[in-house]
């Protein structure tokens, strides 16, 4: 059995490390952990926490110099851009890693262009340095669409003409489209613009856990009916206000297989026990998944499934087929 995660944010882990003068930080810390978690594939995000929220630009630059110094000298990352670059993670020694963004708020002062015009050089340079998935906000508005969370103000905007010009350029570019952390109105624009399937990758069943950052049920039937699919969350405030355990994130699955069919969903983590101890800029609530703490824990995960009625074929399914099915469909070339 082997994993596809389809959301980790273990650069923002790179670039603390990297900044206190760590190197070959994938190697040693990651790399260990993502092994014995049978992870196969995972999509990477590069974040801009919202302690730099006054300087988006300037450390989206940081972040990604300080990230990719540190992979272009790992041993066990195999950079991809379309699944045709995957090798067999468990024989060669190696992670197939994806880059990936989450929020677009720095490509507003991407140059000093017109904010289209920031807007096309920053999918350009980023698409020929590999990116290949986008999320338009986190928990922000910002000038392409309105996020879901504490710094959206309650102005539910959707997206902006410029976040129509974004998701264009991401159809023309065969990007990923991830819904997750977008507000209603945004996802529903965002849906109806995209000529592509979009993702959510990394949101529960807003049924079993009224948290807006999970789907409804109109969202996960509509991310479906296009051929999407919906990554499952370990985060512990997204599965159960009450008892967030391996259990009940399993509830999450049997739900939305029941409600969409299983070949709609997959895995996105989202694991944050790598950020103990760094400066993010944010409060964050303590709490923890009982069981599925982190990566390490989802071979236990993948044995409950069965142990919950799911068959072994619609587990390899969830935990990576489904994921490397889609990606395959829409990283072409």
């Amino acid at each position: 059995m082997k994993v596809f995660d389809l959301h980790s944010d273990l650069f923002t882990d790179l670039a603390f490390r990297r900044s206190k003068g760590e190197r070959n930080v994938f190697d040693r810390i990651h790399y260990p952990k993502l092994k014995k978690g049978l992870v196969d594939a995972v999509v990477c995000v590069f974040w801009v926490e919202p302690a730099f929220r006054d300087n988006p630009y300037g450390r989206f630059r940081m972040l990604r110099e300080s990230v990719l110094d540190d992979l272009r000298t790992a041993q066990h990352v195999n950079l991809c851009t379309t699944t045709k670059d995957f090798v067999d993670a468990q024989k060669v020694g190696k992670i197939n890693v994806l880059l990936g963004l989450e929020g677009l708020t720095f490509m507003e002062h991407w140059g000093e262009a017109s904010i289209q015009g920031n807007v096309e050089s920053a999918f350009r340079e980023l698409h020929e340095g590999g990116v290949r998935h986008a999320i338009y906000a986190w928990n922000e508005n910002n000038f392409l669409a309105s996020g879901t969370g504490a710094y959206n103000e309650r102005i539910h905007t959707g997206l902006t003409q410029y976040g129509r010009q974004a998701t264009k350029l991401a159809n023309d570019y065969r990007w990923l489209l991830d819904a997750s952390h977008l507000d209603e109105p945004s996802f529903w624009n965002l849906y109806e613009a995209s000529e592509r399937p979009i993702i959510a990758s990394h949101s529960n069943a807003r049924a079993l856990c009224d948290h807006e950052r999970n789907v409804t049920d109109e969202q996960i039937k509509a991310i479906a009916s296009k051929g999407g699919i919906i990554g499952l969350n370990a985060h512990y405030a997204f599965i159960d206000k009450v008892n967030p355990t391996v259990d009940t994130f399993i509830d999450h699955a049997v739900y939305m297989a029941d409600l969409v069919g299983p070949e709609h969903v997959a895995f996105g983590f989202d694991f944050l026990d790598f950020l103990d101890g760094h400066q993010l800029g944010s409060d964050v609530e303590e709490g923890t998944t009982v069981g599925l703490e982190c990566v390490e824990k989802v071979p236990e995960l993948l044995m409950k499934m069965e142990q919950r009625g799911f068959s072994s074929k619609e587990v390899e399914r969830i935990s990576y087929t489904n994921a490397f099915d889609f990606i395959s469909k829409q990283l072409k070339g």
